[in-house]
């Protein structure tokens, strides 16, 4: 907000440099970000938090430099008040329908209106304020709106037949031609201010062009109400149209002064010679807001400031700032004023006695208390050993929004949650899992010519439950592709392939102490049909990995490479952990290696051979490798060779040659009963 300092000082008699003020307000928490100069004068550039719409006015910066310097505060109340309909009565008729949306409105009425340009002061004020100068009328509006915080508007009374005024909810295909001359589309949940049968205004946003103030205008209706701040900030987010009143009731505005912003725009178009105010107030209050009272402890004041104030001292600081604030029995009780929404509970006031005192007089000094032993969460206990794994497998770690919009790499089994006020159809769903923002990266990064691309994330995803419930779990996913090593100068290492990945996969299985898994093939239609699996441990589904579908690359305008990609549930992977690491010792005894060709059907699964060799070979095999797979002369068509190396070792003693012949033999055995012969 724009304030600029000759304005302010119509409030409060302030002498404070520019600069001065601004930090004296910077530390009060109103953050001033900027001291600019327009034609000469001091204009501040306040940044108000969304807690304390008060502030969004002239007289809420006031009250604020009037507590910190103990200056009396001049309020510009209205020389006459109004509390009866008067006659204003005649002219106006309001029905407010949907109260939950709209709990005040009130109109008066101003007649013989001149339309004109507004006095030179009042223009400048409101440019240095930041806003353009329109009419008399209007320039009334928008200065009550900077000064005291309560956004108006006027209708032409003679546009609104029978002056009929209905606050409710837009019908389904009601439309309507905002004064910046756009026709909108309204949706049921937003608030409009109608005529007996049409929308005539965008409630608390922006008024329509069917009732514009013109030179012709001879009557004005001008408005002042209290609307829902929720419902303000979805319409102006649907509509995307911000204004100065959006902006303000986004806010709350105070309920409070609605009538005494519409007497002193009432004043001051008379004082212009604008028109004259009919007496009276046409006021619907369904639900008057009421003051709450809250109180204050001076020992936990002080314990939470870490000061050591008396009691009365704390007084005068809330009263500074126009709070009812009286001392009773040790404990200080204060009635909130209805401009004051963010005041609640004890710590809200023990947060002004500090803003008012000043947070740059409270001593220094080390914490005290008990101290409590820090610790990983449960969930970082269980991702941090998946990290490792992924970057002993040379993979790089990389965090990636949640947000996103639907693409052919969502999971198909998983329905996305919709975000209802979505930003951007970019941002409008939240992910149901990784692989779509890994795959993000991976294009933002071959677009600048990274071509060895290995990446991997633990992080969050979400579905729809077929009840409508949500739900939220954690996934640990990868994504790679190019050379498995950097290329040297005297060769070029293999792309990788779904082999790759598998190794990765089985790293990962490793660390969380899975010590068999199955690997089946999936029908993921992300994925390659012939070279992705679904890895199942035991019954259960941990996972699936593979190469992504060549189409889905061509959507990515990823061409002539592969690109591999898996996504692991965390919670799963380590229920079904059967063991723990634990140290084992050196062997002490050599080991028998054997080497063992077999010629195997193609659509017999290398895992069935494996784990059929480790049964037959009991607790003495301790490991076997592929070291070679053959297909060509010699071979019968439909089967392949398979040369596995067998590693042999007794903890207790030397192996000798019969032993493992025996265990050989009973191994061939084995592979014979699942159509793997001994290659001849």
């Amino acid at each position: 907000m724009r304030v600029p300092i000759e304005w302010l000082k119509e409030y409060v008699d302030v002498q404070a440099s520019p600069e001065e003020l601004a930090h004296r307000l910077t530390m009060a928490g109103l953050e001033v970000e900027a001291i600019e100069h327009d034609e000469g004068e001091p204009v501040l550039n306040v940044k108000v938090t969304p807690n304390r719409g008060d502030c969004l006015s002239m007289v809420g910066v006031a009250r604020e430099v009037a507590a910190l310097y103990g200056l009396p505060l001049r309020h510009p109340m209205p020389s006459a008040r109004s509390d009866e309909p008067g006659d204003a009565a005649q002219y106006a008729h309001i029905q407010i329908i949907d109260e939950d949306l709209c709990p005040r409105y009130a109109a008066r009425v101003v007649r013989n209106v001149r339309i004109a340009p507004s006095p030179e002061w009042m223009q400048k004020r409101l440019t240095l304020a930041g806003m353009r100068p329109i009419n008399n009328v209007v320039d009334v509006t928008n200065y009550v709106m900077l000064e005291l915080g309560q956004p108006l508007h006027a209708f032409d009374l003679d546009l609104l037949p029978g002056g009929q005024i209905v606050v409710r909810r837009a019908k389904s295909g009601e439309r309507i031609v905002t004064l910046d001359g756009i026709e909108r589309e309204l949706q049921p949940e937003m608030l409009m201010i109608c005529d007996a049968t049409h929308p005539v205004a965008v409630a608390g946003v922006m008024g329509g062009g069917e009732t514009e103030v013109t030179p012709n205008t001879r009557r004005v209706l001008l408005e002042s109400a209290h609307f829902n701040p929720t419902s303000i900030r979805r319409t102006s987010q649907r509509l995307q149209l911000s204004t100065e009143a959006s902006y303000r009731f986004e806010r709350v505005v105070d309920p409070g002064g609605v009538v005494s912003a519409l007497d002193r725009a009432c004043e001051l178009l008379q004082q212009i010679g604008a028109g004259e105010p009919v007496s009276g107030v046409v006021d619907v209050y369904p639900r008057p807001a009421q003051e709450r009272t809250v109180t204050l402890r001076p020992e936990r004041c002080n314990l939470l400031l870490g000061l050591n104030l008396d009691a009365q001292t704390m007084v005068d600081c809330l009263r500074r700032l126009q709070l009812k604030a009286e001392l009773r029995d040790g404990v200080i009780h204060v009635t909130v004023p209805t401009f004051r929404p963010d005041l609640n509970i004890e710590e809200d006031l023990a947060e002004e006695v500090g803003r008012v005192y000043g947070y740059e007089n409270i001593p220094e000094r080390l914490p005290f208390g008990h101290t409590h032993r820090g610790g990983d969460s449960p969930d970082t206990r269980l991702i941090r050993p998946l990290q490792e794994a992924f970057v002993r497998a040379g993979l790089i770690e990389v965090h990636t929004h949640t947000l996103r919009a639907p693409g052919p790499l969502d999971d198909p089994a998983r329905t996305p949650v919709r975000v209802r006020n979505a930003a951007s159809e970019e941002l409008s769903t939240l992910r149901n899992s990784l692989i779509p923002s890994l795959m993000d990266v991976v294009v933002h990064n071959l677009a600048r010519r990274q071509t060895e691309i290995f990446l991997f994330e633990v992080g969050r995803v979400f579905r729809v439950l077929p009840d409508g419930d949500y739900e939220e779990t954690l996934k640990a996913g990868f994504a790679i592709t190019g050379s498995v090593f950097p290329p040297g100068w005297d060769a070029r290492y293999p792309a990788a392939d779904f082999f790759t990945a598998k190794g990765i996969v089985q790293t990962l299985l490793e660390t969380v102490g899975v010590d068999e898994a199955l690997y089946v093939p999936a029908s993921d239609p992300r994925f390659h049909p012939g070279r992705s699996a679904r890895v199942l441990v035991g019954e259960r589904e941990v996972g699936i990995f593979g190469e992504l579908h060549p189409d889905i690359l061509e959507k990515l305008d990823i061409a002539r490479r592969t690109v591999l990609a898996g996504e692991f549930d965390v919670y799963t992977l380590w229920s079904l952990a059967t063991r723990r690491v634990r140290y084992v010792p050196l062997p002490r005894y050599p080991a028998v290696l054997r080497d063992l060709a077999v010629v195997a059907p193609e659509d017999l699964p290398y895992q069935q051979v494996e784990q059929t060799v480790r049964q037959a070979g009991g607790d003495l095999l301790e490991s076997v490798r592929l070291f070679d797979v053959y297909r060509g002369e010699r071979i019968p068509e439909g089967t392949r060779s398979l040369a596995l190396s067998l590693t042999f070792r007794s903890r207790e003693r030397t192996l000798t040659d019969d032993e493992v012949d025996q265990i050989v033999g009973r191994i061939v055995q084995a592979l014979e009963g699942i159509g793997a012969k001994l290659r001849a």
